[in-house]
């Protein structure tokens, strides 16, 4: 009878462990990877074509809802020239960027949606003969505000987040090409914000 007591008390003691080693690891820092698309909204909209995203993150959980993100953001995004094949061939934007962001999980759970909002920056660098359509290097703030799902499994951790992107005192692209010798200072450019939705999978340590 005292075996079969040890026996058990072995079986429940290994049955733990197991348990805890599949236990995922939803605290610690998380580094992910990954890609999607870009677009822009409002008056920018019609002006660039959606793109190619990407970026890297590192993500410091101290408990299980709370995270804290440093990330780099990058994106390459087409413009469109209808009426202005003249102008520029294949005209482009490249943006890369950086940003804080905070997440609160609503559910403690391996499966867990979140909600996130932080501040940004970008940089901006136009290419391919953007600049003979009027638009310019620039450099703007951002506010990314969005929501996500994330899912833990061990060590691994995969991320689907979907951000829009308040731009400010961004002076990228004009509302109309600028006329032969206009003054800087009488262009007026468009508004708008930006929109992500991106995949991002990693570890956490």
């Amino acid at each position: 009878m005292k075996r079969i007591q040890a026996l058990a008390i072995a079986g429940a003691l290994c049955g733990g462990t197991a348990l805890a080693k599949d236990k995922p690891d939803m605290r610690g820092l998380t580094v992910t990877v990954g890609g999607g698309v870009e677009g822009y909204s409002g008056g920018l909209a019609p002006r660039i074509d959606p793109g190619a995203a990407y970026g890297a993150t590192a993500t410091l959980k101290p408990s299980t809802v709370l995270g804290i993100e440093l990330g780099y953001t990058g994106a390459i995004n087409k413009l469109d020239r209808r009426g202005l094949e003249g102008l520029a061939r294949n005209p482009d934007i490249v943006r890369n960027g950086g940003q804080a962001v905070a997440t609160i999980g609503l559910t403690a759970s391996p499966v867990q949606p979140y909600l996130l909002g932080g501040l940004g920056m970008n940089w901006y660098n136009v290419r391919r003969g953007a600049e003979a359509l009027g638009y310019r290097d620039d450099t703007a703030g951002a506010v990314p505000l969005g929501a996500g799902l994330r899912f833990y499994t061990g060590s691994f951790t995969a991320d689907l987040r979907a951000n829009y992107n308040l731009l400010f005192n961004q002076e990228l692209v004009p509302t109309l090409p600028p006329a032969k010798e206009q003054p800087l200072t009488e262009v007026t450019f468009a508004g708008g914000s930006s929109y992500n939705a991106t995949l991002n999978v990693g570890a956490t340590f």
